[in-house]
């Protein structure tokens, strides 16, 4: 995912929740985000600086080749024999094109600078906002990160009581299929039969309660330590 100028962090945490990601994911992304924001920071800083050098370039070119043009004035008029009036006419646009040049630079200096600051000023935001993101995206994944070992805590248990339940409904199952006539055998032997194929589903569900609760807390422990980086 490329940088991308989040609005709000609440955006953000709100990304968690929905499930788009897993909790250490998302974590993961929005530290990226802090990185790409110092990155892009940088590279527009950059940016600033080198358009405002070449700026300053050009204009110190353009300045240059204005005195070049009036000093060259001010030789013809030498060659040519004018007045001193005329001379020193060309020789005040001599003074007048340097004294534009030297304007000209320092305004063009004076925009590098404050464009440069600008830059960094944005870059400064992008990069605390960004870290904003990834405090609140912590936040929020070590809160259902917890909710989730919580949750699946809970579905175990209950899991594990329906087997118990099973157990039992077994058991009563044998007892009847022992205590029934041989008239009654076949419907016995029905209901033992469904009593047991329930209880080997549940004890499919509490093997899969149990690896999602494992699950959950790799995951619970996985968002810890990148908290602690």
């Amino acid at each position: 995912m490329s940088f991308l100028k989040l609005s709000s962090a609440s955006a953000l945490a709100a990304f968690v929740l929905v499930g788009c990601q897993s909790n250490s994911e998302s974590v993961e992304q929005a530290r990226k985000n802090v990185d790409e924001a110092k990155q892009e920071g940088q590279q527009e800083i950059a940016q600033a600086h080198n358009d405002g050098t070449a700026q300053i370039h050009e204009t110190r070119r353009m300045g240059t080749e204005d005195i070049k043009e009036e000093m060259k004035d001010v030789q013809e008029s030498l060659r040519d024999g004018e007045s001193v009036e005329d001379l020193r006419e060309e020789q005040r646009d001599v003074v007048e094109a340097k004294r534009e040049l030297n304007a000209a630079l320092a305004e063009a200096k004076k925009a590098k600078a404050e464009d440069v600051e600008e830059a960094k000023k944005e870059a400064a935001e992008r990069v605390e906002e960004a870290r904003k993101n990834l405090a609140e995206t912590k936040a929020a994944a070590l809160k259902n990160a917890t909710a989730e070992v919580t949750e699946s805590t809970k579905a175990l248990k209950q899991e594990k009581e329906e087997v118990i339940q099973a157990e039992a409904a077994v058991a009563a199952a044998k007892t009847k299929l022992e205590k029934t006539s041989e008239s009654d055998k076949k419907d016995a032997q029905e209901a033992l039969k469904d009593a047991e194929e329930t209880l080997a589903a549940e004890k499919k569900d509490v093997t899969e309660a149990e690896k999602r609760l494992e699950k959950a807390k790799q995951e619970l422990e996985k968002v810890k330590s990148q908290i602690n980086q």
